[in-house]
């Protein structure tokens, strides 16, 4: 693979012998990086004790080089002991990368991912202030891993087979404080995920671009119960985080809804079972995924010269109320972005017929709750059931007229949910089936895009004083997931990006037995098994020069270590996600 297999050639043999390779699988964003026209170091940086503390430099765009692709290539070097942890990467305001750490091992582990980041060009164009944050604890004692990172810029003159048409404006959906030289996310529900932005009265294409990843008793929502069952079993208090399975991810523009995420369910490095992550990471844990909306149907309303309120908002199912929708747990770390492109040859953007048709989420919960009485009475919850589905509905259209051109333009979505799961053993056996599934369209590709995300994960926590030797814990899992998209992007096809759909398919399955120690985030010699394997199918069209149009890849692991590592241009059948077998108990 060209560049690629010589950039991570080079950092394997760089370190010291022993240091463990991880990845994610994923399709590279170029043929090879071989021969850029320039490139610009980042940030070099050690992150220890940074919480509160990020990186902060000074960027500009390289002088004498023409470009219109960009790579971001980072590369990450730790060893010791450590959890795994969340990274950004901002241009000023604006989140352009949002990433996480693999955990590290004493003799030390190495990753690199490369991220396309062309639809940036004109942040990338300008001078900018850098701030690349990873907050992490170095106590000396139990927690011993620094992250060592190294991110470069690697610049391309592409041609386009389309063109090359980057958006003129990007807007923050942020809280705007990189002049403190801090990060600009929102902390919600707690911030109001609110900004108001004026837009150029010429605008001919908008799309909103935001990203959103819960932490603490949210990092894994898709596990959590309705509030009211947290105190199923009261023997094991605290073990069930709630706010129910179900989030939501609103766009707001001027308090009306123009659109929704259901989110991917990310795995992190140290989720469920951090022995089940290494050396293959999950899906998406190196690039968290981000979601997009076309709101050219808007355009004709926000481009009248006055402030409009642009609003982020995270909401979950609640029994209790009449339309089901309810809070969430603190916190949801969430930004977006709005991108405008604009018509020059017109003055004014106007629209006429501006319909919104939002159904409201439907919900179908069906709770169980299984219990033995005793001899003298007292009823014991043994067991907990429930199925929750939900669907929603939405269509944004309009008319707008630029200059002499008048067009109709809509963007609809149908979304599907459904979340199943039974406790045994005062909920320490989970098991989870969960399917989340959408289709969207927007105003310009006449591309209708579809994506399905099933996972079915068991787990069965064992915190009594047997098993390890250092400290009572360990943890049984299953995972069996996928994540499978048919479609465009709609920032790639208004930037000339992408032409046409692309299919990408992935699927894990992952078997771990994994014992902790006193730190939880360092295994059990002689104790832990894992047995994983990863599917990866990409396929898609021609749009500039040494653009992958097929790749694929399957990797087997066992006990941290790989035993297959195949890919290559073409793509592969992926096998479809199964029912995990049946455990005991």
């Amino acid at each position: 693979m060209g560049f690629l297999h010589v950039v991570l050639l080079l950092a394997c043999c760089s370190l010291s012998q022993g240091v463990r390779e991880v990845f994610q699988a994923a399709p590279p964003p170029r043929l090879t990086f071989d021969e850029p026209a320039c490139r610009y170091l980042l940030v070099e940086h050690d992150f220890g004790n940074s919480y509160g503390a990020p990186y902060v430099g000074a960027y500009s765009p390289p002088e004498d080089c023409t470009f219109t692709t960009t790579i971001f290539n980072l590369s990450v070097v730790s060893s010791g002991q450590q959890y795994d942890r969340l990274a950004t990467l901002w241009l000023g305001d604006i989140e352009v990368w949002r990433t996480s750490t693999a955990i590290p091992v004493q003799s030390g582990i190495h990753w690199s991912f490369q991220k396309d980041v062309t639809i940036w060009h004109t942040l990338l164009s300008q001078s900018q202030k850098i701030i690349f944050d990873l907050g992490n604890l170095v106590d000396g004692d139990l927690y011993t891993g620094y992250f060592n990172v190294t991110m470069e810029a690697l610049y391309y003159n592409d041609r386009y087979t389309t063109g090359f048409h980057p958006a003129e404006h990007i807007y923050p959906i942020s809280t705007s404080s990189s002049s403190s030289n801090t990060t600009s996310l929102f902390s919600l529900p707690g911030d109001g995920g609110a900004v108001n932005l004026t837009l150029p009265r010429n605008g001919k294409n908008a799309v909103a671009s935001f990203t959103a990843s819960g932490n603490g008793e949210e990092e894994f929502w898709f596990t959590n119960v309705p509030t009211e069952y947290i105190h199923t079993f009261p023997s094991n208090d605290g073990w069930l985080y709630g706010y129910s399975p179900f989030r939501e991810v609103q766009l707001l523009i001027d308090g009306q809804l123009a659109g929704v995420s259901w989110p991917f369910p990310i795995l992190f490095t140290g989720g469920v079972d951090p022995g089940a992550w290494r050396p293959i990471v999950g899906i998406d844990a190196f690039e968290l995924p981000s979601f997009e909306i076309d709101i050219t149907p808007w355009l004709g309303l926000l481009t009248d010269g006055q402030e409009h309120t642009f609003q982020l908002r995270v909401v979950g199912f609640d029994t209790s109320a009449n339309d089901g929708i309810g809070p969430v747990g603190e916190n949801w770390w969430v930004s977006g972005s709005v991108f405008v492109w604009l018509d020059e040859a017109a003055e004014q953007t106007t629209t006429r017929d501006f319909q919104s048709v939002v159904t409201a989420s439907s919900f179908d919960f069906r709770p169980v709750v299984g219990t033995v009485v005793s001899e003298n009475g007292t009823a014991t919850n043994t067991s907990f059931y429930f199925a929750l589905i939900a669907n929603r509905n939405i269509t944004i259209s309009s008319t707008i007229t630029n200059g002499d051109s008048t067009r109709e333009v809509a963007w609809t979505q149908t979304l599907s949910f459904s979340n199943i799961q039974n406790m045994t053993d005062l909920a320490f056996n989970q098991s989870l089936a969960m399917v989340t599934s959408g289709i969207h369209s927007d105003s310009a590709s006449n591309i209708i895009s579809h994506y399905t995300y099933p996972l079915n994960l068991f787990s069965a926590y064992n915190v009594a004083s047997s098993g390890a030797t250092t400290n009572p814990g360990s943890v049984f899992c299953m995972v069996d997931r996928s994540k499978l998209i048919d479609g465009i992007s709609s920032l790639s096809f208004f930037t000339g990006t992408s032409t046409g759909p692309e299919s990408l398919r992935t699927r894990q399955n992952v078997t771990s037995n994994y014992h902790w120690n006193g730190t939880i985030v360092a295994g059990t010699e002689g104790l832990d098994t894992m047995d994983g394997e990863v599917w990866l199918s990409y396929s898609g069209a021609a749009a500039r020069d040494n653009n992958v149009v097929a790749y694929h890849r399957y990797a087997k692991e066992k006990n941290d270590s790989i035993s297959v590592n195949e890919q290559g241009w073409r793509p592969m059948p992926v096998p479809s996600t199964k029912p995990l077998p049946f455990v005991d108990g």
